[in-house]
């Protein structure tokens, strides 16, 4: 019988951890995490403008294809170079992505990634979530009209483009965006 109950006991304490290691929406921000958001959503801003800037270099010079090599072969470069930068953890993932490997969502996202599908980015609040020693900060990755050649419609897609995709990603999921609504986003982890 005290065998059982320990049992019993045990499990409870399990089931109570799992409950409080689950990530907490932080609405509003506590005042003591303003500033820990502020240099997060300074990160998150920085590695959306460099990305940005290189996609569109890249395009610029070769072409919708190229963007295709930039997020293949560059992204993943770039943002661990903001990550060592800003002293953060940050990445960006989706509900639709495109390298599952590299880019799936981090467990803490799940929820506000189903929150957010397909609905217009400008209508998203960001969002920040405690997860015990640090911080979860997300900010929404909109789909800009530079996005539409590689994000669009995969049958409007150019062919070289389509081509690229399906050499580079075979499970490819990240098309089909429409102008304006929520591709995916940046994602970033901060020490308290």
């Amino acid at each position: 019988m005290p065998r059982r109950w320990l049992s019993a006991c045990a499990l409870a304490c399990v089931a109570a951890s799992a409950c409080r290691g689950a990530p907490q929406r932080l609405e509003p921000v506590p005042e003591a995490y303003e500033a820990r958001v502020v240099e997060a959503r300074a990160a998150a801003a920085e590695l959306k403008k460099t990305l940005t800037q290189r996609l569109q270099q890249a395009i610029g010079q070769g072409g919708p294809a190229s963007g295709v090599e930039v997020c293949a072969e560059e992204a993943g470069r770039l943002t661990e170079q903001v990550s060592a930068a800003r002293g953060v953890t940050l990445g960006r993932t989706s509900h639709r992505v495109r390298n599952s490997t590299r880019n799936a969502p981090r467990p803490w996202l799940q929820g506000y990634l189903a929150e957010v599908a397909g609905k217009p980015a400008a209508e998203v609040r960001p969002a920040v979530y405690d997860l015990g020693d640090s911080l979860g900060v997300v900010e929404v990755l909109p789909t800009l009209p530079l996005c539409l050649s590689c994000h669009g419609d995969a049958e409007q897609l150019a062919p070289e483009v389509r081509a690229r995709l399906s050499e580079r990603y075979p499970a490819d999921a990240a098309t089909g965006f429409r102008a304006g609504e929520v591709r995916g986003v940046v994602w970033v982890e901060l020490r308290k």
